[in-house]
């Protein structure tokens, strides 16, 4: 085994035990905050547990897409699953707007409903958030500091939850002293509203990704215009940088030399060049001599 195969597999033990983690913490929770949240009579908690489940879901799929892209190439995936990654992050950006369409939605019914009999238990509400302000900062902590597209898109997931959950909090102890049983769902609708504002980059990124994108950190001309600094490069052709997944980028290009060259020189140069400059680990570069017609491809 490669000291860079090694590596990986075990950054993709460590990223599996933090997921485990997040999922154990955060079912609990949930079967926690359907209970109170019933009890309580609290739209806010009810509607953070069916969040949470969907949290849940999204660190599951994020998990299984970690399995997956450990698994070696095969003749029919010759790429291996790399790209469950940006499958994954794909879904859980989805699955975050439609959990928080539905906090939306529900909260607006809630205002638009209540009776006298509908005010939330405020000092119920209040210990249950609290406790969620501890597991879902916990799973966030976990997630943080990651440039990984699924670790990002799920630090948004329970970052949001962690701004819920004190929200929800404070809500329950400003019911307990007053009767604004309306604060219950309003800052549900402000919360939401504040992730999905702040989550959004993370839905751009992984539609671009799944749509074979130059990722985010890359630009194609600064690029072309470093092949093009290489002695005997006339003309650079075909050239293409998409993810293979949320962290391995692949290139391929056709690049025109001139009779000059030292083809295997050259090519050694590039291909070098590129992955340390741009740390892409994927290179594949053709290189033709300037007697030969080439036609470019339409992609």
């Amino acid at each position: 085994m490669t000291v860079m195969n090694e590596t990986r597999l075990n950054k993709a033990k460590l990223t599996s035990r933090k997921y485990q983690i997040g999922i154990t913490l955060n079912i609990v929770f949930i079967i926690v905050e359907f209970i109170f949240g019933g009890v309580a009579n609290s739209i806010a908690l009810v509607t953070d547990a069916v969040h949470n489940m969907a949290d849940v879901l999204s660190l599951v799929i994020s998990l299984i897409a970690i399995y997956l892209m450990n698994k070696k190439p095969t003749k029919r995936h010759t790429y291996g699953f790399y790209n469950t990654t940006i499958m994954s992050a794909m879904i859980n950006s989805v699955i975050l707007f439609v959990s928080l369409g539905i906090v939306i939605w529900e909260s607006i019914v809630r205002l638009s409903t209540q009776s006298a009999g509908s005010q939330p238990v405020g000092w119920l509400v209040a210990v249950v958030a609290l406790s969620g302000v501890v597991i879902n900062g916990l799973t966030a902590v976990l997630m943080n500091g990651s440039k990984e597209l699924n670790d990002r898109s799920n630090f948004w997931h329970f970052f949001g939850d962690t701004l819920l959950s004190v929200a929800v909090f404070a809500a329950g102890l400003i019911i307990s002293l007053t009767d604004w049983d309306w604060l219950d769902p309003t800052i549900s609708i402000i919360a939401a509203l504040f992730i999905l504002f702040e989550s959004w980059s993370v839905l751009k990124e992984s539609f671009e990704m799944s749509t074979n994108a130059v990722p985010q950190r890359l630009e194609s001309a600064d690029i072309e215009g470093y092949l093009l600094g290489f002695a005997h490069v006339v003309a650079i052709n075909d050239l293409h940088i998409w993810p293979l997944s949320t962290t391995e980028t692949a290139l391929s290009a056709h690049i025109e030399i001139d009779q000059k060259a030292d083809y295997f020189k050259t090519l050694d140069q590039i291909t070098n060049g590129v992955e340390e400059k741009f740390q892409i680990g994927h290179v594949t570069v053709q290189l033709e001599t300037c007697d030969k017609e080439h036609c470019e491809t339409k992609i």
